[in-house]
C-alpha cells in the first residue's frame, strides 16, 4: 500500500507541473497574442491605442508600428506606399513592399532625378536667355543715350516729314485751323496796336 502511494505521488506531481507550465504559457500567450499579430499598420496602431496606458506609450507603440509596416491600407482595398523623396504613392501587394517593388521604387527614383535635372537645366538656359535679352536691351538704350544729338533727332529713312499748313489752306473747321486763325488774329492785333502807340 505504501509502495502504491510513492509511485502515485511523483506522477501527480509531474502532471501538476506540466499543467502549471501549460496553463502559464497559455495565459501569457493570450495576453501577448493580440498585440504581436497585427496584419498591417492600421491594425497595429489601433491595438497600440487600446493597450497604451499613457499618451507617451501610445506614441512609442505607434512608432514601432510605423517601423514594422511601411505600407498603408487603401480605402478600397490593397496597400499603398508613400515615397517622400519622389512625393508620390505606389501601390503595393501587402503591408510591406516586396524586394521587386523596392527595386521598382529605386528605378522610378532614378527617372525622377533625371527629370528634375533636365528641368533644372532647361530653367537655367531660359534664365540665361532672359539675362542676355535684358543685357542687350540695356546696351541698346545706353547706345541711344550716348549717340550724338543730331543722330538721335534725325528722322528715320522713308518716313515723310509733316509740313506746316499755310494760312491760306486752313479753311476747314478743325481745331488746329481754328487755333491757327486765332493766333494769327492776336498777332495782327498786337502788331497794329504797337504801330498806333508809337509817337
Amino acid at each position: 500500500m505504501s509502495y502504491v502511494r510513492v509511485t502515485i505521488k511523483p506522477r501527480v506531481a509531474v502532471i501538476a507541473c506540466i499543467c502549471c507550465v501549460l496553463g502559464g504559457a497559455a495565459w501569457l500567450g493570450v495576453q501577448t497574442w493580440p498585440w504581436h499579430s497585427p496584419e498591417d499598420f492600421e491594425q497595429c496602431s489601433e491595438k497600440a491605442g487600446n493597450h497604451a496606458s499613457s499618451r507617451d506609450e501610445r506614441v512609442s507603440l505607434i512608432a514601432q508600428c510605423d517601423k514594422k509596416f511601411i505600407g498603408r491600407r487603401k480605402p478600397g482595398g490593397g496597400y499603398t506606399y508613400y515615397d517622400f523623396l519622389q512625393n508620390r504613392h505606389f501601390d503595393i501587394a501587402g503591408p510591406n513592399p516586396t524586394p521587386s517593388e523596392l527595386k521598382h521604387f529605386d528605378e522610378e527614383y532614378a527617372h525622377y532625378l533625371d527629370a528634375q535635372r533636365q528641368d533644372a537645366v532647361a530653367a537655367a538656359i531660359a534664365e540665361k536667355q532672359n539675362q542676355d535679352a535684358f543685357a542687350k536691351l540695356q546696351d541698346d538704350r545706353l547706345a541711344g543715350l550716348m549717340a550724338p544729338p543730331g543722330s538721335r533727332l534725325a528722322a528715320p529713312a522713308n518716313v515723310p516729314i509733316p509740313r506746316p499748313r499755310s494760312r491760306a489752306s486752313c479753311d476747314d473747321a478743325s481745331l488746329s485751323c481754328s487755333w491757327t486763325r486765332f493766333s494769327a488774329r492776336i498777332a495782327h492785333f498786337l502788331t497794329s496796336n504797337a504801330k498806333i502807340s508809337r509817337p
